[in-house]
């Protein structure tokens, strides 16, 4: 297999190179129209902890090297059972391919987040994630990284299970090709680096998010890379 440049350089980083590349990232100006409250950069195949939104307050995804997804999954803090549902965004929506404009439902159907502005309008909004159960039958892999396992460790403060880990996520960039003869394949994101989305709060959610792991099919373009995530109000 051919590895790129770039990336064969990566891989021969001590670690001290790498959380200085990290933080470099990390310290390139980005500009959002409102006050930043939180700026957290992600690294390859991690998380973010949970963070709670207000009505009103916008997170925005930030794809900084290009070709790397986020899986997003939102919960009503009161109820953490009443997570977000992309089957019922997208019967609201009349539209699988969820993009600016449109709502991010809850179970129960209450309005979580509105997406306010999206530079790429790709996403998967089946409500799936990786599993390392789910990459061993593809792939005959034990013991992967996964995003269910991310979103457990982004929800630690919670004590959820990974089974309560629920199919209701939202993934930003993520590049699904459907064909009229149905069937479907993930291909590379088109998704460039700082292009972004953003979504607005409807009420006060928990927002979890996994950085997708994934390195056997090209939804991260086989390479997983930082995400860099703001939490602004505008």
């Amino acid at each position: 297999m051919t590895i790129e440049p770039a990336q064969a350089a990566k891989s021969l980083w001590g670690p001290g190179e790498l959380l200085a590349y990290e933080e470099a990232l990390w310290r390139q100006p980005v500009e959002v129209p409102g006050e930043i409250l939180e700026d957290v950069l992600i690294p390859a195949r991690g998380f973010m902890r949970a963070r709670t939104l207000k009505p009103g307050e916008v997170i925005r995804f930030i794809d900084v090297e290009g070709q790397q997804v986020p899986d997003v999954l939102l919960y009503d803090p009161t109820n953490l059972k009443n997570c977000s549902s992309v089957d019922n965004s997208v019967l609201m929506a009349g539209t699988w391919q969820l993009t600016t404009g449109h709502v991010i439902y809850s179970k129960l159907g209450q309005k979580m987040a509105t997406i306010t502005e999206d530079t790429v309008g790709d996403c998967l909004a089946s409500g799936a994630f990786c599993t390392d159960s789910l990459n061993e039958m593809r792939y005959g892999i034990e013991g992967t990284h996964s995003c269910r396992m991310n979103l457990v460790a982004s929800m630690m403060e919670y004590n959820l299970a990974p089974l309560d880990i629920e199919e209701g996520v939202f993934v930003p960039f993520m590049n699904v090709q459907y064909e009229s003869d149905g069937s479907c394949a993930i291909a590379t994101p088109r998704s460039k680096p700082g292009d972004y989305l953003d979504m607005r709060a409807e009420m006060e959610v928990i927002a979890a998010v996994s950085n997708c792991p994934s390195e056997h099919n090209p939804c991260n373009g086989w390479n997983p890379t930082p995400l860099r995530v703001i939490i602004y109000r505008p």
